[in-house]
């Protein structure tokens, strides 16, 4: 008796102990850029450059708690710019978009109810105009590498704050088991800077997990990152927004807007993606072709596109507090 005793106790301790040496990575660090220049066109027009610094991470308190959703938690810094198709006229009556730079904190929340579900809301805060250095980066940027230098920047779009409410609901459906999926995405934003909704369709292909798991949506970290394969895959996806305003071609929402030049927006704007996704143990690398319908309500302007690329880089291994992360 004393033997099995001893026997259930050394079992319980060195199950204890195995599940404390269960690894997970609760941490990511993610760098993005979107540019048309990568297309090799030799353009740089309208979204003319993006760059997104984003830090996530898991509370650990979330470890090996089978009751709760896996939660992410994500913060971002976020700087966009725009210009007309042309960035050596001077006359702003020539323009078929207006420059304008954007500079934001972004603060996000996605939760996952289910393997197959995500709900992520948060908010945008920054500021449009020169603060946003938007107007700086690019003059360096094209003096550095010998692009034609943009002269319209005194017509911007002036200084001012921007605060949008941001939500995206996804919801996954596996057509051939881990090799075949569809996505919905529903996404909406409120706020002085933009007012708009998507619904967007994403199919991909490869070899594929749950998007609690998934490179697509950046959760690769928390429950599950323990056991985390290599996985590769291309997806393909097509959405249309409605758009109710939108202050880089149209102005402030709020306030006086008698400056040399905006432009009128158009209220559907269609969207295509195709993208190829990798990911180890600890990096993920995303590529994506973006290609958007015009935006602008005037006779001059045209379709989009450009190039996003990001790499993902998960840090700190740790090791599970509790047994019923087994």
């Amino acid at each position: 008796m004393r033997f099995l005793k001893a026997f259930a106790v050394a079992t319980f301790f060195f199950s204890f102990n195995l599940s404390a040496q269960t690894e997970y990575r609760n941490q990511e660090l993610s760098i993005a850029n979107d540019n048309d220049v990568y297309l090799f066109l030799n353009i740089d027009r309208y979204y003319s450059n993006g760059l997104f610094l984003n830090y996530r991470f898991v509370p650990n308190s979330y470890f090996g708690d089978t009751t709760r959703a896996k939660r992410i938690y994500d913060l971002g810094l976020i700087q966009k710019y725009w210009t007309p198709q042309n960035v050596t006229l001077e006359d702003p009556e020539d323009y078929d978009r207006p420059y304008a730079g954007l500079l934001t904190l972004s603060l996000r929340t996605a939760v996952f109810p289910k393997n197959d579900r995500r709900l992520s809301y948060g908010l945008e805060l920054g500021v449009i105009g020169k603060p946003s250095g938007a107007q700086a980066f690019q003059e360096w940027y094209h003096e550095k590498f010998g692009f034609p230098q943009p002269v319209g920047w005194d017509y911007q779009v002036p200084n001012g704050l921007v605060l949008d409410l941001k939500m995206e609901y996804n919801r996954q459906f596996f057509l051939v088991p881990s090799k075949l999926d569809l996505i919905t995405s529903s996404s909406a934003s409120l706020g002085t800077g933009f007012i708009n909704a998507m619904q967007r369709v994403d199919l991909r292909f490869g070899r594929l997990g749950n998007i609690n798991n998934s490179a697509l949506f950046n959760s690769l970290i928390g429950s599950g990152s323990e056991k985390l394969e290599t996985h590769n895959y291309f997806f393909i996806g097509y959405g249309l927004e409605v758009v109710g305003h939108n202050t880089t071609i149209q102005g402030h929402l709020f306030g006086n807007n008698d400056y040399p030049y905006s432009e009128d927006i158009l209220p559907l704007v269609r969207h295509l993606r195709i993208g190829f996704a990798t990911s180890s143990k600890t990096t993920t690398f995303r590529l994506t072709y973006n290609w958007l319908s015009r935006e602008v309500d005037q006779w001059a302007a045209g379709r989009h596109a450009y190039i996003g690329m990001q790499i993902d880089y998960r840090i700190q291994p740790g090791k599970s507090s509790s047994s019923r992360s087994q």
